[in-house]
């Protein structure tokens, strides 16, 4: 038994602690809205986010604007909203580009530090990359520039493959779009252009190949500007069965590629994100392997730098498809690296119901924001809403759980 005088400065000790402990819980901050909400039908639906701080200090979401529905084809408009405030309040929608009825995908944003420019790539009609830039922190945009040309081989184009699903004469839009043509373009998607120490723009993109007997198979690539845009050319192949990806600078100057995989072998449960390292800016890409880590159910992910020590990454953490998940996208996550993206941390759950494309950026203030797609408890819908959701480093490192 202690003394009554010595039970009394336990008392007082505990009771600091635990003060402290509410001052340290309180200082950690976690912030959420919904930006794009579910539309009767969905349609408008709103898909594959893109999040960039502004040089304004404005926050920048982008989108897809889906008008007749959720399919990868159809009109498809380039949209974004914008928050003054870090996200506590949206302004209305903006459209950067309607082109009519044509599908207008893969919006890859990007910031270019000398210029002040902001520069907004996408896939016209999913065959054609073209550009938007802004300088005026994406009040006006200036575009589309067409620089296909110049960021394709022109075998490419002449891809043919076996087995493809396309018939001019079907009433699907799909069918209709892919009749006689095998090739797969895209880039980012997100906040994917990343300027290198030296000035490079360098964006990622990807392509399919025939790898014999007509059997296609996808190839994430690269294409570069060292003239702040006037200029683009056509960088490296990273490794088969590469897709969507984003890039990150490393310490040592090198660039790290995280992809999403496209193998069959380890569809649909053994995925895991792949990744590569280039030593000149992202002409050559070495070292393909699995990030065993980030599990993934065949989806995008993205990859941000936070500090001179870490990285961030966000995906749906989720290794197996189950009845309520039978797409196997849920459990939007955060990661940390350490070691600049060799390994990675278990993570942070963002939202643990049915979850999808995500993308991330770390703010002026060192807060984190990420914007993902998202549907409710007990839906099988990952594509209804976007929220945007902002915290700081005491929130990540704590042990709260995500909203049930």
């Amino acid at each position: 038994m202690f003394p009554p005088y010595r039970y009394c400065w336990l008392v007082i000790v505990v009771m600091m602690m635990m003060s402290l402990d509410a001052v340290h819980a309180d200082s950690a901050r976690m912030e959420t809205s919904c930006v794009f909400p579910f539309a009767p039908g969905n349609k408008p639906n709103y898909r594959i986010p893109a999040i960039i701080q502004a040089p304004n200090g404005d926050i920048l979401i982008f989108c897809e604007k889906r008008n007749d529905g959720i399919g990868d084809i159809g009109n498809h408009d380039i949209v974004l909203k914008r928050s003054s405030d870090k996200g506590k309040t949206w302004s209305a929608e903006q459209i950067v580009f309607d082109d009519a009825e044509n599908t207008s995908t893969d919006i890859t944003i990007g910031y270019d530090r000398q210029t002040k420019k902001l520069w907004l790539f996408f896939l016209r009609d999913k065959k054609k990359y073209n550009y938007f830039t802004s300088i005026d922190s994406g009040l006006t945009w200036q575009g589309p520039v067409s620089m296909h040309g110049h960021v394709i081989k022109p075998e490419w184009e002449q891809l043919q493959g076996k087995n493809e699903e396309s018939d001019p004469a079907s009433k699907s839009r799909t069918k209709q779009w892919a009749a006689g043509w095998s090739q797969r373009y895209g880039c980012g998607p997100g906040n994917a252009m990343i300027q290198l120490k030296s000035g490079r723009l360098l964006v990622p993109a990807r392509h399919r190949e025939d790898i014999g007997n007509g059997k296609l198979r996808s190839f994430a690539h690269c294409f570069f500007s060292d003239d702040h845009g006037a200029s683009w050319e056509l960088g490296g192949n990273v490794g088969r069965d590469t897709s969507e990806c984003q890039f990150v600078e490393l310490s040592n100057g090198n660039v790290r590629v995280i992809s999403r995989n496209e193998s069959s072998d380890d569809s649909p449960d053994n995925l895991r994100h792949l990744t590569a390292i280039s030593h000149d800016g992202g002409k050559t890409w070495t070292d393909f392997h699995r990030l065993e880590e980030l599990i993934t159910p065949r989806c995008h992910g993205a990859v941000e730098r936070f500090d001179a020590k870490h990285l961030l990454f966000s995906s749906p953490a989720s290794p197996l498809r189950q009845t309520e998940h039978p797409y196997g996208r849920y459990n939007l996550t955060v990661r940390l690296s350490t070691d600049d993206g060799e390994s990675w941390s278990a993570g942070k759950t963002i939202w643990p119901h049915p979850s999808s494309y995500s993308d991330i950026v770390v703010l002026d203030d060192q807060s984190i924001a990420v914007v993902y797609e998202r549907g409710n408890k007990g839906s099988t819908h990952y594509w209804d809403e976007l929220h945007f959701v902002r915290f700081d480093v005491e929130w990540f490192k704590s042990r709260r759980k995500p909203v049930p």
